[in-house]
């Protein structure tokens, strides 16, 4: 069901989002958008300015535990469509419509970032002014069986972080030809699974790439200036097996590691 700017019933928000795990947002503007690289850092605050304040600001600072680890459960895709990157300014040039979609398992998450933006007469991404042209409420697919074929709305990253000799810490980025991609995708789903529901989960999910070779592999920035992060991901299809109940979970959490800078979201084809 899509709400669009001029027609709404918050009442209805209430209803249907307790039955869905993903939104659609829709923004225009008057004239080309324009990204620096790392904007999924603009993507991230404005997911954050668009709850409730107490519960923004608990997600930001604590979010959901796990041992000393802490959650946010939410994941976004990469901006559709796809930019056109010029090289000389460094940045990404959309059409004047654009379209996000985010996922969580937690349903207040979604719940306040559509009744918010409905609500919302202008809002600023970068140094874009940007107007809610509709919020979509959408379902994930029923899943009967594995394996399921998924591909990626934004790259997948498993990573570790180690400390060399000399006491700087060196992160190695896994790629989905190794078995340790899979394995810290299957340790992370885990992690995330016991901080929403405080309960342990026996059952495992694998993945592998339904293709060869690095045409797949992106390299990201998140954040800009000095304080930009490179990140190195996956884009393509994958093949997952596990139960229905693990892989929904999957689709709503999203795979892998910094899931709420906009890494990890998958949908089934």
């Amino acid at each position: 069901m899509k709400y669009y700017h001029n027609k709404y019933c918050t009442n209805g928000i209430f209803l249907i989002i307790n039955h869905i795990m993903k939104i659609k947002l829709t923004f225009i503007s008057d004239k080309k958008i324009i990204f620096p690289r790392g904007y999924n850092e603009y993507i991230q605050a404005f997911i954050y300015r668009h709850l409730d304040h107490a519960e923004s600001q608990w997600l930001h600072d604590n979010g959901f535990s796990y041992e000393k680890r802490r959650y946010k459960l939410f994941t976004f895709s990469d901006i559709v469509p796809r930019g056109k990157y010029n090289k000389v300014t460094g940045t990404f040039i959309y059409p004047e419509r654009i379209s996000l979609y985010v996922s969580s398992p937690v349903h207040w998450i979604l719940e306040q970032l559509a009744r918010n933006n409905i609500i919302s007469e202008e809002i600023i991404l970068g140094k874009n002014n940007l107007h809610v042209e509709s919020v979509e409420i959408m379902g994930n697919e029923y899943i009967e069986l594995s394996p399921v074929k998924v591909r990626t709305l934004s790259p997948i990253e498993a990573h570790t972080t180690f400390e060399k000799e000399d006491g700087k810490k060196k992160t190695h980025y896994y790629t989905p030809f190794e078995n340790d991609f899979s394995d810290q995708i299957n340790a992370n789903i885990k992690k995330k699974w016991q901080s929403l529901h405080e309960t342990e989960l026996s059952d495992n999910i694998t993945i592998k790439p339904l293709f060869n070779g690095n045409k797949y592999e992106r390299i990201r920035f998140f954040g800009t200036g000095e304080n930009k992060t490179v990140i190195k991901a996956w884009h393509g299809y994958f093949e997952l097996q596990g139960t229905p109940e693990v892989i929904a979970f999957a689709l709503d959490a999203g795979l892998g590691s910094r899931n709420s800078q906009g890494f990890g979201m998958i949908e089934v084809v």
